[in-house]
């Protein structure tokens, strides 16, 4: 009765020794499942990181490194001498890309700027020297053919040695009037002449101008007119207003007309007093008048010399009155007449 009992036990022991292998197989298939799972997902993400490095890189190169390259290229251009190169970057530059492009832009700007202001002063001062050069000829050679002739027996005819003396002598004016313009606008333009401000009454100055161009005036049958109150204090240098006067009055009688008129009127302006001066002349073409104001510019050259001007009458004008913060107004119509007015502050 025994045995039953032990082939019992035996199979029971069997079977739970059948049952224990068998979850011991299925906790190794499950662990060696995860194991598995976990392997890929790493393999995926080093995928996953290298792809984005990869795509990484290739953004940097087009917002970073494509945008430097051209920006050397073309800032190499510009310092060889190719100023008007200018750096054009793709929107996905990045910002420091871009930042640094529009620097360079601007300077590039700038050096152009003042690369074409170099070669506008070259021009100027060639034409500077050129007409200079005119000027101070064309009485040096009149006064040396004078005195030429003279010397080569005219001096002995008392009539002929009279006229050419005198034309000898109006042409050293001339070149001693032109010589006196050069000196004052190189001293203006380069800062050395010092202008003295203080309060003054300009009606003062203007009656004593009328009295010394009286005769002037008389002679080219021109009339000076005034209209002013009795007196009106200005803030200004009293010496260089008067040259600025004297330029303009003699201009207006100058480049009148037979039986013509030259008006000096001032008036009160706010704080301000407003000085014209008008004439009933040839007047100017409008395409001359933005240029009036350069050295040496004459609208009828012949006529200019012919009256004795040295082209440089109202570039002083300019100057003097650029000194005293005030623009310089013109309005000119052919054979009516022109006028010319600035203000001065009330003093």
């Amino acid at each position: 009765m025994a045995l039953p009992f032990h082939r019992s036990l035996a199979r029971d022991m069997i079977t739970r020794h059948t049952a224990l292998v068998a979850g011991s197989c299925g906790g190794v298939v499950a662990v060696g499942a995860l194991t598995d799972t976990l392997g890929l997902a790493l393999v995926a993400a080093v995928i996953v990181s290298i792809v984005g490095l990869i795509v990484l890189r290739h953004r940097v190169t087009r917002a970073l490194s494509e945008p430097l390259a051209h920006t050397t290229s073309v800032t190499q251009a510009i310092a060889d001498g190719a100023v008007s190169g200018r750096i054009e970057l793709s929107r996905d530059a990045s910002l420091d890309a871009v930042a640094v492009a529009d620097a360079i832009n601007k300077l590039a700007s700038r050096a152009a700027h003042d690369i074409e202001d170099l070669r506008r002063l070259e021009r100027v001062r060639s034409e500077f020297i050129a007409n200079v050069s005119h000027e101070l000829r064309t009485p040096i050679f009149s006064v040396q053919g004078y005195l030429e002739t003279l010397l080569d027996g005219a001096a002995d005819d008392p009539a002929v040695s009279q006229q050419f003396l005198e034309k000898a002598y109006n042409n050293a004016l001339r070149l001693n009037v032109l010589l006196n313009d050069l000196i004052d606008i190189s001293r203006i333009e380069s800062g050395e002449l010092k202008f003295s401000f203080r309060s003054f009454d300009i009606t003062d100055l203007i009656r004593d101008l009328i009295h010394e161009m009286h005769i002037r005036a008389e002679q080219q049958q021109v009339e000076l007119h005034t209209s002013m109150p009795d007196e009106a204090y200005v803030y200004g240098d009293r010496e260089r207003i008067s040259q600025v006067l004297v330029n303009l009055v003699e201009n207006a009688i100058k480049y009148n007309v037979a039986q013509g008129r030259v008006d000096i009127a001032l008036t009160h302006q706010g704080d301000r007093w407003n000085v014209t001066v008008r004439d009933s002349g040839i007047g100017i073409p409008e395409e001359h008048l933005p240029r009036i104001f350069e050295r040496f510019y004459r609208v009828d050259k012949d006529r200019s010399r012919a009256v004795g001007g040295t082209g440089l009458g109202l570039a002083i004008v300019k100057h003097i009155l650029e000194a005293h913060r005030s623009p310089v107004n013109v309005t000119s119509t052919p054979n009516v007449g022109t006028a010319i007015s600035f203000t001065l502050a009330e003093g």
